[in-house]
C-alpha cells in the first residue's frame, strides 16, 4: 500500500496567506500533490480565483480556533471522497478507496451486493442503502492495521464541524460475474470484512 502523507486544517489561507478570523466560512479542498492528500483552505475571494482542476472534491466550512479535536469520522466527507475517487484510475488512489469503502461498510453507509472480479482483479459491488446503484471497487490485500493507521489520518483532515460536503461521482458500471467466481472471492472479501468488523475506538 502506498504510504500516504496528509495535511491537516490550516488556520490561514492557503492562497493568501491571511489567518482565519474566529467562525469564518471559508473553503475547503482535497487535492493529491504526488503521494501526498493535501486539504487545502481558502478564503472565499482566492478561492473564486482558485485553479480547481486537480482537486478531488471541496466544501464549506467555518474556522474554530478553539474548537476540540473530534473523535468520530466526518462520515458525510469520507463518502463524498469515496465517490469523487470512483473514477481515478491511478493504483494509489484504487487504493484508498477500497480503504474507504471498509471504513463506510463498517459503519453501515455502504454494504456489499456482490463480489466478482474485473480486468483488475478482484472487486467488490457496494451500494448505499436504499438506493438503486453499484459502486465497483477493487479489492486490495491490507492488514486491519494498516486500514486502522489511514483511518486515524483520515479523522485528522476532517473535522466534525465541517459542513456541506457535496456527494462526488456516484457513477459506477456493473460487470456480471459466473457464481462460482463471486463465491471463491466472497469468501475472502467476508474474512476481509469480518477483521475490520472488530471493536475499535471510534
Amino acid at each position: 500500500m502506498t504510504d500516504w502523507k496528509f495535511t491537516k486544517r490550516g488556520e490561514q489561507c492557503a492562497q493568501c496567506s491571511r489567518p482565519f478570523a474566529e467562525g469564518e466560512v471559508h473553503v475547503s479542498a482535497l487535492a493529491v500533490e504526488g503521494e501526498t492528500i493535501a486539504r487545502l483552505d481558502a478564503c472565499l475571494a482566492c478561492w473564486k480565483r482558485r485553479d480547481a482542476q486537480n482537486d478531488l472534491f471541496w466544501w464549506r466550512t467555518h474556522h474554530s480556533a478553539n474548537k476540540p479535536r473530534g473523535l468520530a469520522l466526518n462520515l458525510e466527507a469520507l463518502e463524498a471522497l469515496f465517490f469523487s475517487l470512483g473514477t481515478r484510475t491511478e493504483t494509489n488512489l484504487r487504493e484508498l478507496r477500497y480503504v474507504l469503502c471498509l471504513i463506510l461498510m463498517r459503519k453501515r453507509r455502504l454494504k456489499i451486493d456482490r463480489v466478482g472480479r474485473s480486468e483488475r482483479g478482484e472487486v467488490l459491488v457496494v451500494s448505499r442503502p436504499r438506493r438503486q446503484e453499484a459502486h465497483e471497487v477493487d479489492v486490495y490485500d491490507f492488514s486491519p492495521e494498516k486500514i486502522d493507521e489511514l483511518r486515524g489520518r483520515l479523522q485528522d483532515v476532517f473535522e466534525q464541524s465541517d459542513v456541506s460536503v457535496p456527494e462526488g461521482d456516484t457513477s459506477g458500471a456493473v460487470d456480471s460475474r459466473s457464481e462460482s467466481e463471486a463465491r471463491v472471492a466472497g469468501e475472502r472479501a467476508a474474512a476481509t470484512e469480518a477483521a475490520e468488523s472488530a471493536p475499535a475506538a471510534n
